[in-house]
């Protein structure tokens, strides 16, 4: 399969772990052009599609709000859900640990986390051709590493592997005390 193709599937079992509901806002974290975004829309209350830059293609559906920001910190007021697919590779490690201890902090109890992204099973010395997986793989990290971060912000993650090189992570935020 081509990076493209990886993307795509892995996209398609975000959007299902979304689980989404009608009075569900979701944040679509690195939303890019909006796919993500666009896919869950009918099925929620809101959709903020969060991005470092305005990618999303108009026109929107109404329930779609675009927001500009800083990767690390998106605005988590009234979320629910949080959707992520290839944000997380394209940050560097400890940008990415940033954005798992904002979410960890920012997030109500119950709150699902799904990160779907170019994620290693194994070391990435051990795999052939892991550029498969996805364009730019520099900034890709263990499922065990990432599982750990999450762990430490709160959140209790189940990992779905595909293969050595891709991941879904459907996290649920630990209730407090």
């Amino acid at each position: 399969m081509s990076p493209a193709e990886w993307s795509q599937v892995t996209e398609r079992v975000v959007i299902q772990a979304a689980a989404a509901h009608p009075h569900d806002v979701v944040l679509d974290v690195g939303a890019g052009l909006g796919s993500l975004s666009r896919a869950l829309a009918p099925h929620v209350k809101r959709v903020v599609a969060f991005g470092a830059r305005d990618e999303v293609e108009r026109p929107l559906p109404e329930n779609i709000e675009v927001q500009i920001g800083t990767l690390v910190s998106p605005p988590c007021a009234g979320v629910s859900v949080v959707v992520m697919n290839d944000t997380l590779s394209r940050l560097v490690p400890s940008d990415q640990a940033r954005l798992i201890a904002h979410l960890g902090r920012s997030l109500p109890d119950r709150a699902l986390l799904v990160i779907g992204d170019v994620l290693w099973s194994i070391p990435q010395n051990d795999i052939d051709e892991p550029e498969q997986f996805g364009t730019d793989v520099r900034n890709a990290r263990t499922i065990a590493a990432v599982e750990t971060e999450l762990r430490a912000a709160g959140f209790l993650p189940d990992a779905h592997r595909f293969g050595v090189g891709r991941a879904v992570l459907i996290c649920l935020k630990a209730a407090r005390g």
